[in-house]
């Protein structure tokens, strides 16, 4: 398959919003901005650095930079450890956070995405795909990256715990100054959220304007 890109990560404290018709381009664009794919031509730029240019050690070492929660949140998990070992290895890896602060941390986040602390000694397997889908974010938002790019992130989830993930990345890019690349199909999520939308059709940028 071949993939062409030319594209500018957004400024900071943003959210910008891809919405599409179809399943055609939005996921593969994610992929694209995470170093899981590489466009057959073309660059993607990252603070004026060209990613397609990266080996798997400079992923690695930007690891902080830039986060990604997809709808399949499986990629991103330990089945076999609890949620908390989960999100505190993310920490530990990361950031230079101690124990306690780490464990605070995680606190927060789960009142932040209404999650029951329980669920924290709860193998990842035995989490339903919502609770794992919160808490791929929850792991992505904790080690504070410049930049999160989520895919389809409040898809399937019940009102309440769509909410609190809208409110969560909101409070996230205002507090930290980060930027996220929202992609969804919901008018809804698009019009509450974003500083900018694109709507994508055939993979392709369509039309561009302010939330």
């Amino acid at each position: 398959m071949h993939f062409r890109a030319s594209i500018s990560v957004l400024a900071r404290a943003k959210i910008l919003l891809l919405r599409e018709k179809a399943d055609r381009g939005k996921s593969t664009l994610a992929r694209l901005l995470i170093g899981l794919e590489k466009p057959t031509s073309g660059k993607i730029l990252l603070d004026g650095e060209d990613i397609t240019c990266w080996n798997y050690r400079t992923w690695k070492q930007h690891r902080k930079k830039i986060q990604a929660v997809f709808q399949d949140s499986s990629g991103t998990l330990n089945p076999a450890r609890s949620a908390y070992a989960n999100v505190e290895e993310a920490l530990v890896n990361l950031t230079d956070k101690k124990r306690a602060e780490r464990k605070k941390h995680i606190l927060d986040l789960m009142d932040a995405v209404h999650m029951d602390y329980r669920l924290l000694e709860t193998p990842v397997r035995q989490l339903s795909g919502g609770e794992q889908r919160r808490l791929s974010l929850l792991r992505a938002i904790a080690v504070e990256p410049d930049y999160l790019i989520m895919d389809e992130v409040t898809s399937g989830l019940d009102l309440i715990s769509a909410d609190a993930v809208l409110t969560l990345v909101e409070n996230f890019v205002k507090l930290s100054d980060s930027s996220c690349i929202f992609i969804t199909h919901s008018r809804k999520d698009a019009m509450r959220i974003a500083n900018r939308i694109i709507i994508m059709r055939e993979g392709l940028s369509n039309k561009k304007g302010q939330g």
